[in-house]
């Protein structure tokens, strides 16, 4: 028997259609392409309309080209919205139901399982890595509301793995030779606030490097994202602990103090301007990205003019541009002053240039400088090997080079000489 798995989404995504790969593998299932398969899993998303909208076009294609096969949809968008995915599915099934994936196999078509509310996911156990930077997933859920995400709903509230369990995957992920370990989660920032007794990341970090830290001079760990005012609670690890990479990505989402208190974010832009220039004072080479939504209602061009002003002012290293698209069951789903496409179009064009614009400030000052640097275990679409450093600056080792996928490397950062505007990298 053959089965696939399609991700979608975020990294703690990943981590679970991973340990789902892992129970099928146990079944005695062939993992393959989805082609010519007896059982596919759609593992979904549904953190935007667009999301959503690809996930249905997948499970439409793998019923045309693989109409034999049994065809599952789990994840985010099973959970929220399972209504979605009937009858373009077999089986509809619910994050809880993912760690118990081989014994509902069975169940009739047809058959739709989501629990009312959204669940924990059991304990998947930490998968084997599949990525050239290893995901050590230490948290779950939200509990934060803001006006336009549907996430506390897919995945219900905040939970945090022990502190002795995220100290143990690390050393295992040490002992198997990995070279770098990121820590997610959903909301990583809230991870301990709901342990007995209460505990922070801030924490989490002293004891990583008590316990480990001896051991972590061939290994990296980077943080996943950050809240804002989450982040000031990290910085004395960032400075004090080599094994911490110098990368923080931190979704502001807007430059507008209305805009914002109507996403229900608990910040304004002066708090955001102080942090990010303050921690770019204290560490020069740290790479600082963030995320905006682009035409959240009632964003006037005046609050859209904030935005661009505030993130062309701060020193960030790269943009992730995302536009609204109301999820239902959120406060910002039923406001008024929806804004139209082609405007929010137009607004997501200028960031995307400007996300341009600062990758290329970013890395203008760090050319000649030596980093160190992940080799990518898949190659960059022109055939070359593609290289991280340790400050998440992408770029493509010279064609010649000796190198080995995964590895830990020292580079040297040259001029972008390639039609992909990456940085040159030479060993």
């Amino acid at each position: 028997m053959k089965a696939s798995i399609i991700n979608m989404g975020c990294k703690v995504n990943q981590i679970e259609s991973t340990a789902m790969l892992e129970m099928l593998k146990t079944e005695g299932y062939e993992l393959s392409a989805p082609k010519d398969v007896d059982l596919v899993v759609l593992n979904t998303c549904a953190v935007t309309g667009k999301a959503e909208s690809e996930a249905i076009s997948i499970l439409r294609r793998l019923r045309r080209h693989n109409p034999g096969a049994k065809v599952i949809g789990v994840g985010c968008l099973a959970q929220i919205n399972p209504d979605r995915l009937r009858g373009l599915c077999d089986l509809v099934l619910g994050q809880s139901q993912k760690s118990t994936l081989p014994e509902l196999l069975s169940m009739p078509s047809g058959t739709t399982l989501v629990s009312p509310t959204a669940e924990p996911v059991g304990d998947l156990g930490d998968p084997k890595p599949w990525r050239t930077r290893a995901l050590h997933k230490i948290q779950d859920g939200c509990d934060s509301y803001c006006a336009y995400c549907a996430v506390p709903f897919a995945r219900g509230p905040s939970r945090s793995s022990a502190l002795e369990r995220v100290i143990s995957g690390l050393e295992a992920y040490l002992n198997m030779g990995e070279k770098e370990v990121v820590l997610t989660g959903i909301h990583l920032g809230l991870w301990g606030r709901d342990l007995e007794p209460r505990l922070d990341l801030s924490t989490l970090l002293n004891e990583t490097d008590r316990v480990l830290g001896p051991k972590l001079t061939d290994m990296r760990v980077r943080l996943s994202s950050l809240e804002p005012l989450e982040v000031p609670s990290i910085i004395d690890a960032l400075l004090e602990y080599d094994w911490l990479v110098p990368h923080v990505h931190t979704p502001i989402q807007s430059g507008s103090d209305v805009i914002l208190a109507r996403m229900g974010r608990p910040y304004t832009k002066e708090q955001v301007t102080c942090l990010i220039a303050n921690l770019k004072i204290l560490m020069p080479y740290i790479n600082i990205g963030t995320d905006i939504l682009v035409g959240f209602p009632g964003e006037t061009d005046n609050d859209f003019q904030e935005t661009l002003e505030l993130t062309e002012k701060l020193p960030f290293g790269y943009l992730h541009v995302f536009p609204f698209s109301p999820r239902p069951g959120t406060k910002a789903s039923i406001l008024n002053e929806q804004i139209s496409p082609d405007i929010k179009r137009a607004r997501v064009s200028k960031l995307k240039k400007l996300d341009a614009i600062k990758r290329a400030e970013f890395l203008a000052p760090q050319i000649g400088n030596f980093r160190e640097a992940i080799i990518e275990n898949t190659p960059h679409r022109s055939g070359r090997l593609k290289v991280l450093t340790d400050n998440y600056i992408p770029a493509l080792l010279q064609p010649d080079s000796k190198a080995t996928p995964g590895e830990m490397v020292v580079i040297q950062l040259g001029q972008p000489q390639n039609p992909y505007g990456l940085a040159e990298a030479y060993l």
